[in-house]
């Protein structure tokens, strides 16, 4: 019955190939169960151990005695005779798809079947590199890195055609889909008019086609161990100017790839750190060639127990025993970020200013230049209070609209309104007369 329809939607001038697509990944979810608590085969071993069955009065005496030991009606015995075969039992959906997920399924399955004919696939993606690269290993696929494109070669681009090669690349699929910014450019071969020809496939997360969801993927970090997960909470208390990011790019070694355990990030700022734990002897001796091979410069957290030293690593190395010290790395930021900072300020000519007050980030951004190096100019008419810069003509202003008032509270008000600190009443010559810890009123220096 379910064919039948299934045919007529086909002749309702839908294409066929799609009907029968959706039809074939819905057939997948389902499940065939027996309609009976019986098991078939004791039933049909106990039917045929009492012989042949030449009339119907000796069947009914059969079927009676199956029903007597069985403790069921005959009915029951003669459903269960064959219950077991898949065409007499009843087939299920347990997870039933909506029409869309059906729809994300179906377009992923397009991909994937388009990659069995595949001369190679280029890829781009912003995250989820570890598991990218885990698989590709995990599957023997071929690839090499260009920039920060991942190509992997494809079934038909090897000596020989293999529909397993091709069945491992179109299980790659999924992951490159789980990353949250992705483009993909797959060659494939293809025969038109007898003749083989090469298409160009080309797809990214920009288009908004419908893909399944993978909702075990969720913002919270996951880590290799405890000293990393500590490592990131801690970064994030310490240096929340700071953006920490868990294995945020590959880089290349050689033909091989590193992905760092973090990257950190700020105004352009990159710094990346690799723990290098508890692992085996070769395996440190692998890594060390692979820091070797690459160009980047990678801060190396390196727990002091392996059999290795700093002078093993090109890079920075810093030593550490159960957990890994937040300062140092703070201190390699701090240092970076300064550097910046005199780059920025050196290369400056002037800077105009003309806003009465303005928010120091706002202004930082119209000027094209960070906030910290904004804040080290001297900037003759206006000064920083807090995260708001204001002239010299506001202070005189501020001062006026306080006039005679002295009681802070009311004065607070005031500077909240302009969201200043209590630095502002420095500049305007007041200072702030305490109750023990509470601020009472001001008074003119």
């Amino acid at each position: 019955m379910l064919r039948n329809k299934l045919k007529s939607f086909e002749e309702d001038k839908h294409d066929f190939k799609i009907i029968r697509g959706l039809a074939e990944l819905l057939k997948r979810r389902c499940e065939f169960h027996p309609n009976s608590s019986l098991d078939s085969k004791e039933v049909r071993t106990f039917l045929f151990d009492h012989g042949f069955v030449l009339n119907e009065e000796k069947r009914k005496g059969v079927l009676k005695a199956a029903a007597d030991h069985f403790g069921v009606s005959e009915q029951k015995i003669e459903e269960a005779m064959f219950m077991d075969l898949l065409k007499e039992q009843i087939f299920t959906i347990p997870d039933p798809p909506t029409p869309q997920e059906l729809i994300r399924s179906y377009n992923l399955s397009l991909i994937q079947t388009l990659l069995f004919n595949a001369v190679e696939l280029t890829f781009t993606v912003f995250d989820n590199f570890q598991q990218i690269f885990r698989m590709i290993n995990y599957l023997g696929l071929m690839y090499e890195i260009e920039d920060k494109k991942i190509k992997v070669f494809g079934p038909l681009s090897i000596l020989k055609k293999t529909r397993k090669y091709g069945t491992s690349l179109a299980k790659l699929i999924p992951l490159i889909l789980r990353a949250e910014k992705w483009s993909l450019e797959a060659k494939i071969l293809m025969n038109r008019g007898n003749q083989p020809k090469i298409f160009t496939f080309e797809l990214n997360s920009a288009e908004n086609i419908l893909f399944p969801k993978y909702n075990e993927f969720t913002s919270d970090e996951i880590f290799d161990s405890e000293v990393e997960k500590k490592f990131y909470n801690e970064f994030k208390i310490f240096a929340p100017d700071w953006e920490i990011k868990r294995e945020p790019t590959f880089i290349k070694a050689g033909n091989h790839v590193i992905i760092p355990d973090f990257g950190f990030f700020k105004n352009g700022i990159k710094l990346y750190l690799e723990v290098v734990g508890f692992w085996t002897e070769a395996y440190i001796k692998r890594k060390i060639e692979k820091f070797k091979q690459t160009e980047e410069e990678i801060l190396i957290a390196l727990n002091k127990n392996l059999k290795c030293s700093r002078e093993d690593f090109n890079d920075e190395v810093i030593m550490y025993d159960k957990w890994i010290p937040i300062k140092p790395i703070l201190k390699i930021l701090k240092k970076m970020e300064q550097e910046q900072v005199q780059k920025i300020l050196s290369e400056l000519n002037s800077v105009n200013i003309s806003e009465d007050i303005i928010n120091l980030r706002v202004k930082a951004r119209q000027l094209n230049i960070i906030p910290e190096a904004l804040k080290e100019l001297r900037l003759p008419n206006h000064f920083l209070i807090g995260e708001i810069l204001v002239s010299r003509k506001f202070l005189s202003r501020l001062k006026e609209e306080i006039g005679d008032e002295r009681d802070f509270s009311k004065i607070k008000i005031i500077l909240n309104k302009y969201g200043l600190t209590n630095k502002a009443l420095d500049l305007l010559g007041f200072k702030i007369i305490w109750d023990k810890l509470i601020p009472i009123k001001i008074q003119e220096i």
